[in-house]
């Protein structure tokens, strides 16, 4: 307890000062998360809030625009409580202004993947019925449909209205918001079938409350000045990043795409604090050039499972700063594992934060046992159902000290020869060999045995490897039901836009 007040204190939030302005902010705006950028704007105004591939922003710019951003929803385009907002951007200044701005009048903020096809967006829109779309330009010829023009906004555009113009528009001096509490903010998740499905929770100071006083007391990030969100925006990993950076009132850089040459620099050249991404990012960075990370002081990994043989790595390249997040869409950030933890058991997700109950039962619901393989469940009062357990996906185990261990999704488990294998046990010893730079491991057909392994493989530039070769370097690490029976060479693999080996892609290549 006295630690977490020590931080709280550290990030200028138990301050007279501080508490001040958040009541202040409150009673002007509503309980809506504009008040976290109201709170940053009084006490920080001159700090620069936003750095993308644009323009960088103070704290005081970046609220004065979303409250611009607002008005013009609201007056010109009747955007008020309860409304539909759909946002589908990329990184960048103006989708953070429509974030804050549709919550600052009640709206339902939805925020959609802009990678999506024309088809999968007009479906989404039939399905939801979006009462309004903020969107990137190239999205144009989606919203180019008059009845669509009418309730839609480019994020930027060189010459017609634009959610970029609006927020640099004079302030309105004659419309004065009210006050309005907070919709949900709904993000959009892909799911093991690629069709989108909604994970909505309602921005609340007391349901987001654990989970922040665990980045503070764990991840310290009170600390830091200085954040890189290579996630996106429209992930739960992302939007977290931003509200946490808000309420930190630290310098976030964003891009529109990431880049692992252009991110490596970023960091260098501005001397980033702390990075926010999935593992294939990490990876990417740490090959490209892993001397340029060395200003980092913290590396926040999550969005995808991060493999025992990258986080072995990093801590050997950058040291001790490496911290790997468990959570999903549902469930928030659950389950932590520190430099520590992962220098000790690089292979674990690390242990539930406070506020977080994990449970591992088989099929019938049964609480399994100490290295019982399970279902994982997660229960706390910030899940999207707070009343019951929520089914990760996942498979895992715990150990004696309490560690959790994944051991794959339930869909990607297939029974071979009577044996339950899940296909990351082969991932995680592929990822050792020093000659793989990445690999994906599916289950296929086969007339003996019900279901094999097939592995996709990618090799380090420069590098030949034969399969006979890689068969024989494995056996002695694998039980033989684990081993592949069909090994693929591939130039590269296939990825989801969150950076998640796409394991629906690699099924479907291989049919």
């Amino acid at each position: 307890m006295f630690k977490l007040l020590a931080e709280l204190h550290r990030a200028g939030l138990l301050t007279p000062t501080g508490l001040l302005r958040l009541l202040e902010s409150v009673a002007t705006t509503g309980a809506n998360p504009m008040v976290l950028l109201r709170v940053a704007a009084k006490l920080h105004p001159q700090r620069i809030a936003v750095s993308d591939d644009r323009q960088r922003l103070s704290y005081l710019e970046l609220w004065q625009q979303a409250e611009s951003v607002a008005i013009g929803l609201h007056s010109d385009y009747g955007v008020r409580r309860g409304r539909k907002v759909a946002i589908a951007c990329r990184d960048h200044s103006a989708a953070i202004k429509s974030i804050f701005a549709a919550s600052r009048l009640g709206a339902h903020v939805f925020l959609i993947n802009p990678g999506m096809s024309p088809d999968q967006l007009m479906a989404l829109h039939q399905w939801m019925q979006f009462d309004f779309w903020v969107y990137d330009e190239q999205l144009d010829a989606v919203f180019s449909d008059p009845s669509m023009r009418k309730k839609s906004l480019p994020a930027y555009h060189p010459t017609d209205e634009s959610i970029d113009r609006i927020s640099s528009s004079p302030p309105r001096e004659e419309t004065r918001l009210k006050r309005a509490v907070a919709g949900n903010i709904v993000v959009m998740t892909g799911g093991t079938t690629g069709q989108p499905k909604s994970a909505s929770r309602k921005p609340s100071i007391f349901t987001f409350l654990p989970p922040f006083c665990a980045l503070l007391t764990q991840v310290q990030l009170a600390r830091y000045r200085s954040v890189y969100i290579a996630t996106p925006l429209y992930h739960g990993f992302g939007l977290a990043s931003l509200f946490i950076g808000v309420v930190l009132r630290v310098t976030m850089y964003v891009s529109s795409r990431f880049d692992a040459e252009r991110a490596c620099s970023l960091i260098e050249q501005e001397q980033v604090d702390v990075v926010t991404l999935v593992p294939l990012m990490l990876q990417r960075m740490l090959r490209h050039d892993s001397a340029s990370l060395s200003a980092l002081q913290c590396i926040v990994s999550g969005g995808a499972a991060l493999s025992p043989a990258l986080a072995q790595e990093t801590l050997e390249r950058i040291g001790p700063r490496l911290f790997n997040m468990y959570g999903t869409s549902e469930a928030g950030v659950c389950i932590i594992a520190t430099p520590e933890m992962l220098r000790r058991k690089p292979e674990s997700i690390g242990r539930p934060i406070a506020g977080v109950r994990a449970r591992i039962s088989d099929v019938s619901d049964r609480v399994v046992g100490e290295r019982e393989t399970g279902r994982l469940c997660i229960r706390s009062v910030w899940t999207t159902s707070r009343r019951s357990w929520i089914e990760t996906g996942d498979v895992a185990y715990r150990d004696r000290d309490g560690d959790l261990f994944l051991c794959g999704r339930v869909d990607d488990m297939i029974v071979s020869g009577g044996e339950n294998v899940y296909p990351i046990e082969l991932e995680n010893v592929l990822a050792q060999h020093p000659d793989i730079d990445s690999c994906g491991v599916v289950g296929i057909a086969d007339s003996e045995f019900g279901q094999r392994l097939k592995a996709v493989i990618t090799v380090k530039s420069g590098i030949t490897i034969d399969e006979s070769t890689l068969l024989e370097w494995l056996k002695p690490r694998l039980a033989r039901h684990q081993m592949p029976t069909v090994i693929e060479f591939r130039d590269e693999l296939p990825y989801t836009a969150l950076g998640k080996l796409d394991k629906r892609a690699l099924r479907e290549e291989g049919a």
